[in-house]
């Protein structure tokens, strides 16, 4: 299965390196898209031109945050949309090679919604499309909104005052709209379980790196990959090289990664 993801700046910090290398580990065929050269790319990754997907003109924020995630979005279903393979987030540290006979391979990330971080539906798969045209409404009316506020968002539209998708909820054309989709097709029964790429509870994200931190106990078997919860990382919370016998320092020394000297877990 090949393996595709997206970073947009000029620095790619330690931990989405070793998040790159790990997908190589695998076997696995990586692509990187980027908008500009980058330095201290594992080897193993093949590089694409990101503007072959989506180009920056297309960039969109969210308003309050300021996070590009919503650009993040809408580009996976775009790859999806090349049949490119699958997508995965950069901050997914993978133990083995994702596999699947079924037409969709995706995990939970909680009782309620399904992880956006990978994604692998087979080519011209129906709901791509569907995925694609909701996620590119720049004045959606989520459906699993409650029927008060979905009322209220049509007000706003029948009166020329539209909300835009920037303004909405984090995550309302990622986890959100993939969940709602999923089920309004009868597909929730593909996805696998919290453990398969979600096991690392959010509230012990800052334990990545350190020795002693039992982070086997959340994983089984069939666990693939681990979300890392890099967007729950504080930008001024730095760490140095991982600790031995840490998550962080088992996956690199399975892979061959070379933790660079000083180097910090997250962007600054």
């Amino acid at each position: 299965m090949d393996l595709n993801t997206l970073w947009i700046g000029s620095s790619l910090p330690p931990l989405q390196r070793l998040c790159l290398a790990s997908a190589v580990a695998t076997g696995c065929r990586t692509r990187l898209f980027v908008y500009e050269p980058i330095a201290g790319i594992p080897a193993g990754v093949e590089i694409a031109d990101g503007r072959e997907v989506l180009g920056l003109d297309r960039m969109i924020k969210h308003r309050k945050s300021q996070s590009v995630a919503l650009f993040s979005d809408r580009f996976r279903y775009e790859v999806l949309g090349k049949s490119l393979g699958a997508w995965f987030d950069t901050d997914m540290l993978f133990l083995k090679a994702p596999e699947t006979q079924n037409e969709c391979l995706v995990g939970w990330e909680n009782d309620k919604l399904v992880s956006a971080g990978f994604i692998y539906l087979c080519p011209g798969h129906p709901l791509i499309d569907e995925l694609r045209r909701r996620a590119n409404d720049e004045y959606p009316v989520p459906g699993w909104f409650p029927a008060w506020q979905r009322a209220y968002l049509h007000l706003r539209r029948g009166i020329g005052w539209p909300k835009h998708v920037s303004d909405l909820d984090w995550g309302v054309i990622g986890p959100n709209l993939l969940t709602w989709l999923l089920k309004e097709n009868g597909m929730l029964g593909f996805a696998e379980p919290v453990s398969w790429s979600c096991p690392l509870p959010y509230s012990e994200r800052h334990a990545l790196g350190r020795s002693g931190y039992d982070w086997r106990r959340w994983t089984t078997p069939e666990t693939v990959c681990i979300h890392l919860w890099n967007h729950g990382l504080s930008r001024e919370e730095k760490f140095g090289k991982p600790e031995p016998d840490s998550l962080l320092a088992f996956v690199a020394n399975k892979c061959g990664f070379e933790w660079p000297d000083g180097g910090q877990l997250s962007a600054v």
